[in-house]
């Protein structure tokens, strides 16, 4: 666990788990972080010859409050629905642009990759938790899609749906099986 795009992802971890109740949720969720952290780190690219420091974390801080407020308010003009699913969560996305700013990397897109990495584990977990836990996948679509994607809702009867993963604590526990899948998977020999 010491890439450094992991770390800035799993900064996110909060949000992450939070707003990975429905696969619709996640998806939009995984959108903003990967605008906003690839946004963050284009911005902060030609900051980083001016600033150091503490002033380098505020123009972050700065920067991410700034976007992620375009990004709420975009999200609420868009779609009501998904806004108040995801209030809560959208500030939380900070951290990631805080731990931008403390990352070595000075590339422009800096935030490509570990904004690419969240939306990936929103989506999976989004994915799994709402497949797993609701029986269903794609619910509440005409959220993100309009209404006419309100019929496209597939039940998964045979599943029968676990509780505990739509709650916050099911969310841990898939989200310790994905990263245990992923280091057995990754054979790196670093603790």
């Amino acid at each position: 666990m010491s890439q450094p795009h992991i770390t800035l992802a799993l900064l996110g971890l909060t949000a992450l788990l939070g707003s990975t109740e429905l696969l619709v949720t996640a998806v939009t969720i995984g959108l903003i972080g990967v605008a906003v952290l690839t946004l963050v780190g284009l911005l902060m690219a030609p900051l980083r010859r001016l600033l150091q420091g503490h002033g380098l974390l505020l123009a972050a801080l700065l920067l991410g409050a700034t976007l992620l407020s375009v990004a709420g308010l975009l999200l609420q003009t868009f779609s009501s629905e998904l806004f108040i699913a995801l209030a809560l969560f959208l500030p939380l996305l900070l951290l990631p642009c805080l731990g931008l700013a403390l990352q070595r990397d000075t590339t422009a897109l800096a935030g490509f990759r570990p904004g690419l990495l969240f939306a990936a584990l929103a989506v999976l977990l989004g994915l799994l938790r709402e497949g797993l836990g609701n029986a269903t996948l794609l619910s509440h679509a005409d959220w993100l899609f309009g209404p006419a994607a309100a019929s496209w809702q597939l039940s998964l009867p045979s599943l029968g749906g676990i509780h505990l993963l739509t709650l916050a604590p099911g969310a841990f526990i898939l989200l310790g099986v994905l990263l245990a899948a992923a280091r057995h998977f990754h054979h790196d020999d670093t603790p």
